[in-house]
């Protein structure tokens, strides 16, 4: 055999070993890729993906996807509560946010991504918060241990009934990568910034002289005006206008009842009773009148474009009364046939139950310590009975008719009565026990909130100016719902 050549046998074991080696290589080249696509799915279901890696990035903080998906849950769930069966009217429920246009979204962008952008922002805002509220030595308290111990407990119990267990249901209810303790990461940081900001907002004070300036300063939009309209809509073939000043024209004297009586006469629906700040009553009737012609018993019409209105001003409140405090025991009137509404028998129970509350007490000590326990134990009213039925600061107008006209009939401390009340939620008897006038003018309550308001909102600016957010190649992953 010639040097450096090789047999035919020896050529084809060479070639059969070259083979095998190929195969052996693509082999191993499958089962890494295999491998690496087990891996990436592991990963991908786990809470290293979700909850490990940065979708966003505020400063030198960084909030995983869950951290996102929990905060885009909060405010869809928000939404839904507030707005209830007419969220139909922004959107619709059942079917994928990012195919609903959102009109919130100047640039043409979808629910989801508003509720992406508002995720965003409040991570921005949670980050600036809990570094003041760290800064100023804010920590959780045991009495918020607890209130986030019942939270989670509640979603224990209610994920039981749907046949999930405490994690699952919290990921279905906040989005992938949510548990027991990113829920708890989040309760413990928002109860904590939402202490710092409540004290943050209490801590602002002003004196006497600087609220007076600024309710005088800004006297044209905290005054306000109470008045009574009749509505002419316009129609073809009739004068809307001509038919609103025949309102005025005859009226059977200048008052209130002439207004009231002419308005029925004319239109044959009852006129109006509403209120609004001085500023907007000019610029919805009267071509910016000045403050003399806006005056108690003044007649004004006024072409909407659809109708006309005719008005006639009750009176000019400019707030210099002083609030009050009551306390309340309420007595609902129950529809006990079940026929949608409350008779007058069944209005009369409530009455008899009140009547009779208020005989026991006067045959006791009659104090206000003892009319505060029997609030605690008889009254109907959720908002106030464990306080002992104190409501605290009341303005006119604040409370329904009756309640109202006894806050501010000139009563004295210890004063009491029976008087009747009734909104879209309730009706049913009041006993009013009237605790005091408060120190200062309502102008002055106006004044301090609108101050403190603004302080408020110059330090949450300070907060969170220069805090600027990035999304990462995680943000991809930010649930859409």
């Amino acid at each position: 055999m010639a040097e450096g050549k090789l047999n035919p046998r020896e050529q084809a074991r060479l070639e059969e070993q070259k083979k095998s080696r190929k195969t052996r290589m693509k082999y191993v080249a499958v089962a890494v890729a295999l491998f690496l696509m087990v891996a990436l799915v592991v990963f991908v279901n786990s809470s290293l993906f979700t909850d490990g890696l940065a979708a966003l990035k505020v400063g030198d903080t960084g909030y995983s996807v869950a951290d996102v998906n929990y905060e885009y849950q909060s405010s869809y769930r928000q939404l839904l509560s507030t707005y209830g069966d007419y969220i139909s009217i922004f959107l619709d429920p059942e079917k994928p946010l990012d195919e609903q246009q959102c009109a919130m979204m100047s640039d043409g962008g979808t629910w989801d991504d508003y509720f992406k952008d508002m995720a965003e922002s409040s991570l921005v805002e949670k980050t600036a918060y809990s570094a003041a509220a760290k800064a100023a030595g804010y920590t959780l308290t045991d009495d918020e241990r607890a209130q986030i111990d019942s939270i989670v407990s509640s979603y224990s119990v209610y994920g039981s009934m749907y046949g999930y267990d405490t994690d699952a249901y919290i990921a279905a209810s906040f989005g992938a990568g949510n548990n027991e303790k990113t829920l708890r990461r989040h309760l413990e940081s928002d109860l904590v910034n939402e202490r710092y900001l409540d004290d943050l907002l209490a801590s602002y004070s002003f004196t006497a002289e600087e609220k007076d300036a600024y309710y005088a300063e800004h006297k044209d939009n905290l005054d306000t005006v109470d008045y009574l309209y009749a509505y002419v809509a316009a129609e073809e073939g009739k004068d809307a206008g001509e038919t609103a000043r025949s309102i005025l024209e005859s009226m059977d004297g200048t008052d209130e009842a002439a207004f009231r009586a002419a308005a029925l006469a004319v239109t044959g629906s009852e006129a109006t009773k509403t209120t609004v700040s001085k500023s907007g009553f000019r610029s919805q009737y009267t071509d910016n009148a000045s403050d003399e012609e806006i005056r108690e018993g003044a007649v004004f019409t006024h072409d909407s474009g659809s109708g006309w209105y005719a008005l006639y001003v009750l009176g000019i409140e400019d707030n210099s009364y002083h609030t009050v405090s009551v306390r309340h025991i309420l007595i609902k009137a129950q529809d006990a046939d079940g026929d949608g509404s409350v008779s007058d028998d069944e209005k009369a129970a409530s009455l008899a139950a009140v009547t009779a509350l208020r005989d026991s007490w006067l045959a006791g000590d009659a104090t206000e310590d003892s009319f505060a326990e029997l609030a605690r134990e008889q009254s109907e009213d959720e908002g106030s009975a464990e306080n002992g039925g104190l409501y605290e600061n009341i303005h006119k107008g604040q409370m329904v008719e009756q309640f109202d006209a006894f806050c501010f009939g000139g009563h004295k401390k210890g004063d009491i009565d029976i008087v009747y009340g009734e909104s879209a939620s309730y009706s049913g008897y009041h006993l009013i026990y009237f605790v005091g006038e408060d120190a200062e003018p309502y102008s002055r309550v106006l004044a301090d909130n609108d101050l403190r308001t603004e302080a408020y909102n110059n330090a949450i600016d300070a907060l969170t100016q220069g805090l600027s957010a990035e999304r990462t190649f995680m943000w991809r992953y930010v649930m859409k719902h």
